[in-house]
């Protein structure tokens, strides 16, 4: 048992005590205060400043008690506030270097993910580890495609990563304090948006994958406000977005899927939406689904 929890159970003692007292004096003594009260005097002075001293003494044990408890649990709760703010700054900070390198190292970012994991269990809301486990399942999604010493991060996949990443940071806001709601749905959809444009802007063209090994499996094609979209998806799970079949694929592949999936209510679940190349198979098969 704690120090904090010895305490508080403590002052939970001295208070019942307090109150078994004030109860037997009611009912126990009545019969002494009525056998004095013809007198009073010296007698009834004495019985009644003893209870009196009894009961100050009493509840002021309890108030010294509360009074500690309630400054051990501030020094606690100052502690694990720093605390949480360094593990959840942590995250932000290794994940930033991450995207910025454009690459997931065996050696480097898959060996501090499990620590990362376990301080948030031990130190993080329920909701807070939920909110980064779906970063961490992102993060190793694109390792497991390609394992390698190092494999680069395609910008659907940082799209992805950064979209996770702000579900968890909306969390890690609620978990801090600083607000006890969530920001709203449309300020945070904006403020994602304008994100994602940020990154569109300075990302480059998808990286080429075409070769004998991973060819396209599956195609299929929608119009959505007077543009054909062609969705090609590859053996090895990439998928690839044109517009007319024309040109370079079109960066933010998850944010065209969502489009379309919003478009023609294709009622694609928050589990097909962890991983872009998962959301991309459910959106052909849906569409096939409305075709036939």
């Amino acid at each position: 048992m704690s120090k904090l929890d010895k305490t508080r159970k403590k002052g939970t003692n001295t208070l019942i005590a307090l109150a078994v007292i004030a109860i037997a004096v009611y009912f126990g003594f009545s019969p002494l205060y009525e056998l004095i009260s013809p007198n009073g005097g010296v007698a009834g002075a004495v019985v009644g400043a003893s209870f009196g001293a009894i009961f100050v003494i009493i509840l002021t044990m309890y108030l010294l008690n509360k009074q500690t408890e309630i400054e051990q649990e501030s020094k606690r709760g100052e502690k694990v506030f720093e605390q949480k703010m360094n593990v959840y700054w942590k995250v932000f900070d290794d994940t930033q270097s991450m995207l910025k390198d454009g690459k997931i190292s065996k050696e480097d970012e898959m060996q501090k993910l499990p620590f990362v994991m376990l301080k948030l269990i031990t130190i993080g809301d329920d909701a807070v580890i939920d909110a980064y486990q779906k970063v961490y399942n992102a993060i190793n999604d694109v390792f497991n495609n390609k394992p390698d010493d190092q494999v680069e991060i395609e910008d659907s996949s940082k799209e992805e990563i950064m979209e996770l990443l702000g579900q968890f940071a909306n969390q890690c806001r609620v978990d801090l304090g600083v607000s006890l709601e969530f920001v709203k749905t449309d300020v945070f959809e904006a403020a994602t948006n304008v994100i994602s444009q940020s990154r569109e802007m300075m990302s480059g063209n998808n990286a080429p994958i075409e070769d004998l090994d991973n060819p396209v499996v599956e195609k299929e094609n929608v119009v959505v406000d007077g543009i054909k979209y062609d969705i090609e998806r590859h053996k090895k799970g990439h998928i690839r977005i044109y517009i007319d079949g024309k040109g370079d694929p079109l960066k933010g592949s998850k944010g065209i899927l969502k489009k379309i999936d919003k478009a023609k209510k294709l009622g694609l679940t928050e589990k097909d939406w962890l991983q872009t190349q998962r959301a991309g198979k459910a959106v052909i098969n849906k569409l096939k689904e409305q075709k036939s």
